[in-house]
C-alpha cells in the first residue's frame, strides 16, 4: 500500500512538471540561452490541485475564447479512448490469428513478409500513406473513407481506429511470429506432434498459453505505440479527442488534464486487454 502511494505521487509530480516544462522554460533574448524559471512550480501545483478541490479542471483558451475543460472533456475522453482500445485490442486478435492459428498457410507466410516491409516504414509516413490512399479512393470511386470534420460522427472515427492500430499490430504479429516459431520447435511440441494431436488442439492448449505471457508483458508498450499514433492521427484528422487539450495550450492546467487522462485511457485499455485475453482463454482453452 505505502508503494502504491509512493508511485502515486511521484506519477502526480512528474506528469505536473512536464505540463509545466512551457511555463518554466524559456529564452533570454539578450544571452540567446535558455533560462529555467522553477520558482513558478509552487504556484503551479497549488493552481492545479486548488481546481480540483473546487471540483473544477479549469479553463482553456481558444483564441480569444477561454473554456471549461469539464464542459468539453467526457466526450474527448470517449473519443480518444475508443481509438487506443480497439487500435490495441483488434492489434491482439489480428497478430493472435495470423500470427498463431494459421500461421500454417502459405498466404499467411506471403502476408508476414508484407508487414515486416511495412513494419520497416516509421508510423508517420504509413499515416500519411494511408491518407493519401483515402483521398485518392474517394477521388476514383466518390466513397467518402475518411472525413477531416470533427463532428463527422462514426466516418471520422473508423478510419482513425485502423491508423491508431498500426503500429501495435505490426509490433505484435511480427514478434508473435518470432515466438510461434520458437515454441514450434521445443521437444513437447514435436512430442505433441508425434502423439498425433491436432494442430488446432496444440496452438491453443500449448502454443498460446506460452504466448499469452509474452503478449501480457508487451502490452505497455503495445499501448504506448498506440497513444504515439494518436497524437498523430488526431492532429492530422482533426478529431476532437484528448490530445487537443494539450496542442491547443501551452497553460498548466490543461497540458496536466490532458496527460493525467491519458494515463487513465492507458490503465483502462490495458486492463480491457487483459480482459480479452482472459475471455478468450476461458472460451477455448481447457484447463
Amino acid at each position: 500500500m505505502v508503494r502504491i502511494i509512493q508511485q502515486s505521487v511521484i506519477i502526480f509530480t512528474l506528469i505536473l512538471l512536464l505540463a509545466a516544462l512551457p511555463n518554466i522554460l524559456g529564452v533570454n533574448m539578450e544571452t540567446q540561452k535558455p533560462e529555467w524559471h522553477f520558482e513558478r512550480l509552487p504556484q503551479i501545483y497549488t493552481d492545479f490541485i486548488s481546481n480540483l478541490s473546487q471540483g473544477s479542471l479549469g479553463t482553456y483558451q481558444i483564441g480569444a475564447e477561454s473554456r471549461q475543460i469539464s464542459d468539453e472533456i467526457g466526450d474527448n475522453f470517449v473519443i480518444s479512448f475508443l481509438l487506443i482500445a480497439v487500435g490495441v485490442n483488434i492489434g491482439i486478435i489480428f497478430s493472435l490469428f495470423f500470427g498463431v492459428f494459421v500461421s500454417r498457410f502459405r498466404f499467411t507466410r506471403v502476408f508476414n513478409i508484407m508487414l515486416n516491409l511495412l513494419a520497416a516504414i516509421p508510423d508517420f509516413i504509413l499515416i500519411i500513406l494511408s491518407l493519401i490512399l483515402a483521398v485518392k479512393i474517394y477521388k476514383e470511386t466518390g466513397f467518402r473513407v475518411v472525413s477531416l470534420r470533427p463532428d463527422a460522427g462514426p466516418i471520422n472515427l473508423w478510419f482513425p481506429m485502423i491508423l491508431v492500430g498500426i503500429a501495435p499490430t505490426l509490433y505484435l504479429f511480427k514478434n508473435i511470429a518470432v515466438k510461434y516459431y520458437q515454441i514450434s520447435g521445443d521437444d513437447y511440441i514435436k512430442t505433441a506432434v508425434a502423439k498425433g494431436m491436432k494442430l488446432n488442439y496444440i496452438n491453443f492448449q500449448h502454443v498460446f498459453k506460452n504466448i499469452e505471457p509474452f503478449i501480457v508483458a508487451e502490452l505497455v508498450k503495445v499501448i504506448s505505440l498506440a497513444i504515439g499514433n494518436l497524437f498523430i492521427v488526431e492532429y492530422l484528422m482533426n478529431v476532437s479527442g484528448i490530445t487537443k487539450f494539450i496542442f491547443l495550450s501551452n497553460a498548466a492546467q490543461p497540458l496536466a488534464v490532458g496527460l493525467f487522462s491519458l494515463l487513465v485511457i492507458s490503465l483502462l485499455v490495458y486492463i480491457s486487454a487483459r480482459l480479452l485475453l482472459y475471455l478468450f482463454k476461458r472460451g477455448f482453452i481447457y484447463e
